[in-house]
């Protein structure tokens, strides 16, 4: 059985020509289940619940990422498969699964390729791309074990999927149980004083970011303030369904 939830967006008249093209090729297919739609006054999370407690196999996020994100929580940890249908912008997790835009991405949910891989987890949320923190100062504990405060501003960037494929940059595995630390720092080099961006690359399980002044992060695109921040990683707790031309 096959739930599909539709954003906010898909309710733009410009997508109405394309959703009616999906529909049916769902219905071609034998894939055609039942719409819920995202509401401003409606709860997401308990329309899902209330959907799994019916007996779905299936929650098919038709959107963006931030579709995606409304629903993780309440899926991780279950039997029920996540799809996407992605739809106008912001479509970083259906590129890195390897789902085409729109009618495309039909064919993909009918091949049903599942793969179960992992969450990260920042304060109790979940997010299944990455992590940045720019101008980071901070303290981060890593693994529990050592601690690093950079000198000067750096970037900070915990992914359990991502990574530039256009920039030919290395994707991380959402499949490994490790979060990929990258700290970039700009450093002085030679009596010139040259900057260069020196590069460190951590595969951990646990971070622990720590600041005397709050900060802001950016994890999965939504922003989080504070001064604390704990991180980590729940291996295989959420299935997935990815397309042939996924990126790790």
């Amino acid at each position: 059985m096959y739930c599909y939830i539709y954003d906010d967006l898909t309710q733009n008249q410009r997508f109405a020509p394309e959703l009616a093209l999906i529909e049916n090729r769902l219905t071609d297919l034998g894939i055609a289940g039942k719409i819920v739609r995202m509401a401003l006054f409606r709860n997401v999370q308990e329309m899902v619940r209330d959907e799994i407690r019916r007996g779905i196999t299936s929650v098919i996020a038709v959107g963006n990422d931030e579709t995606v994100h409304k629903v993780i929580d309440v899926i991780s940890g279950t039997n029920v498969v996540l799809g996407i249908i992605p739809l106008g912008e912001g479509n970083e997790l259906a590129a890195l699964l390897g789902v085409p835009h729109g009618l495309a991405a039909c064919d993909v949910l009918s091949a049903r390729i599942v793969e179960t891989i992992d969450a990260g987890i920042v304060n109790g949320k979940r997010f299944l791309t990455s992590i940045s923190v720019p101008n980071f100062g901070a303290e981060l504990t890593c693994d529990g074990a050592y601690r690093i405060t950079p000198d000067e501003p750096s970037f900070l960037e915990i992914r359990n999927l991502g990574g530039d494929a256009s920039k030919s940059e290395r994707i991380s595995d959402p499949t490994d149980g490790r979060l990929e630390t990258i700290l970039r720092v700009s450093v002085k080099q030679g009596w010139l004083g040259r900057r260069s961006v020196c590069e460190s690359v951590l595969p951990l399980t646990t971070l622990a970011i720590r600041s005397e002044t709050p900060i802001s992060i950016t994890a999965d695109g939504e922003e989080m303030t504070g001064t604390r921040f704990d991180i980590g990683i729940e291996s295989g707790v959420i299935r997935v369904i990815s397309g042939r031309g996924r990126k790790f």
